[in-house]
């Protein structure tokens, strides 16, 4: 069976920064759903602001069908400090509600009951790479799919614990670290290509920078594409890269968002909402020296 392209339809680009306490989410909340939610933690409210917005904007409504990828390399980071400070520190039961939340794939549930959808629904966890490995998921579920218009919500979503000098320290970040709490998500699918934005040309994951550099010089990128890098990316080491395959354009993101895990998520999402060029090349970098790759070409005329 040929596989099929992979077609952007829709993107939102959020992100938070945050101080000493959390952003209230509840009036957006509300406003975008149009409704009042209950017995729902912070990180389910990020996750339902991200892929309303995104749905909101895409050019193809929702499926019943759609799969949902939640992607984050915390989680529930928040209601996991909650619940350890109970029963180790305070020696007493959590909070009920705190307790059944606490599951990293309670948001991707909520999320699919207010869509009503009855689909796969997914939560991916990777401490480095989480928003390229949901979509490498995704897009490989989606190109071998036998569905007529096989389609998927993929979301970056990160939320902070508080005090953030304690989460500073979790995340292995310096004292002085912006941060933010995000939620970016994608509306992708196979099937209808009159309604795409953008494609996603391929996710690609490599064990070192030769033989990425290698794989790149073979696919004889543009000189006009963007080349973005992620937080695991030095900059001397991204001006390498673009030297040595003649890209001359920049799109960074990393002084725009403080940080937040799935920063990838929001570079490609703000890349396809601005329509900054034709093709957008996103390179993150793990402390293993491993690398994940993401091409993401427009669609003119749309």
């Amino acid at each position: 069976m040929k596989p099929q392209p992979t077609y952007i339809y829709g993107a939102a680009a959020n992100v938070w920064p945050v101080f000493e306490s959390p952003p209230d989410l509840r009036p957006l909340l509300q406003t975008l759903w149009n409704k009042r939610f209950r017995r729902i933690n912070h990180f389910i409210e990020l996750t339902l602001i991200g892929a309303k917005s995104c749905l909101d904007r895409s050019r193809l409504p929702i499926q019943d069908e759609c799969d949902i990828y939640l992607a984050s390399e915390q989680g529930n980071v928040s209601d996991v400090v909650k619940t350890t400070e109970s029963l180790f520190r305070h020696m007493g039961a959590p909070m009920p509600l705190t307790f059944l939340n606490v599951t990293n794939n309670m948001a991707g549930f909520h999320l699919a009951q207010h869509l009503g959808l009855h689909s796969q629904n997914l939560t991916v966890a990777h401490q480095a790479f989480p928003f390229e490995t949901a979509l490498d998921l995704a897009t490989f579920n989606i190109t071998t799919s036998r569905k007529t218009n096989p389609c998927a919500l993929i979301g970056g979503v990160e939320e902070c614990a508080y005090p953030l000098t304690q989460h500073r320290q979790r995340m292995n970040q310096a004292a002085d670290t912006p941060l933010a709490e995000g939620s970016s998500w994608l509306h992708i699918g196979g099937g209808n290509t009159q309604k795409a934005i953008a494609c996603c040309e391929w996710v690609k994951f490599f064990s070192d920078d030769s033989t990425l550099l290698s794989f790149l010089k073979r696919k004889e990128i543009s000189s006009s594409a963007h080349l973005a890098g992620g937080y695991g990316m030095e900059r001397s080491q991204l001006k390498d890269f673009a030297s040595a395959l003649a890209i001359n354009n920049r799109y960074d993101c990393r002084d725009s968002a403080p940080f937040h895990n799935t920063h990838c998520a929001f570079t490609i999402a703000s890349f396809i909402l601005e329509h900054r060029g034709d093709y957008l090349i996103h390179i993150n970098r793990d402390k293993q020296g491993r690398y994940a790759v993401v091409c993401i070409s427009m669609i003119k005329d749309r």
